[in-house]
């Protein structure tokens, strides 16, 4: 199998775990700006850069076999995310959502997301035009 170039799939599933968990994010921001209202919500956030890290600086074990058990490190796609209270100490009377906060959050993921699906976006265009032919 063909493992650079054009046909690497790496990026493919990376970028497909980035907007996933861009989308992901988008849903957790938007629920602490609808709850900026309800006495006694505590805000969320999405965890996952952090868990990515701790998964890298793993040592990665060698498959010979293919009944071997994976050790170490794991591949990105596998690597989940998990939302948490948000440990924010701001009050705003009724909550901890700090609305400025929450919304600059929203315009960064937002921002972020775009990247991630036109990345992907560029990459199919890649390998459609070379199945096609049409590569320059």
């Amino acid at each position: 199998m063909i493992k650079t170039g054009l046909f690497d799939q790496s990026h493919l599933s990376t970028l497909k775990k980035a907007v996933d968990v861009y989308a992901s994010r988008h849903k957790v921001t938007a629920e602490n700006i609808a709850n900026i209202e309800t006495r006694g919500y505590r805000s969320q956030k999405l965890v996952f850069e952090e868990m990515l890290n701790g998964a890298d600086s793993r040592l990665q074990g060698a498959k010979t076999q293919p009944g071997h058990l994976s050790l170490g490190r794991s591949e990105i796609g596998s690597t989940e995310y998990e939302v948490k209270d948000s440990a924010s100490q701001f009050d705003n009377g009724v909550n901890n959502v700090d609305i400025d906060n929450e919304m600059t959050d929203l315009a960064t993921n937002d921002l972020t997301y775009r990247l991630a699906t036109r990345l992907l976006s560029m990459r199919y265009t890649m390998l459609r035009g070379g199945i096609k032919g049409t590569m320059r």
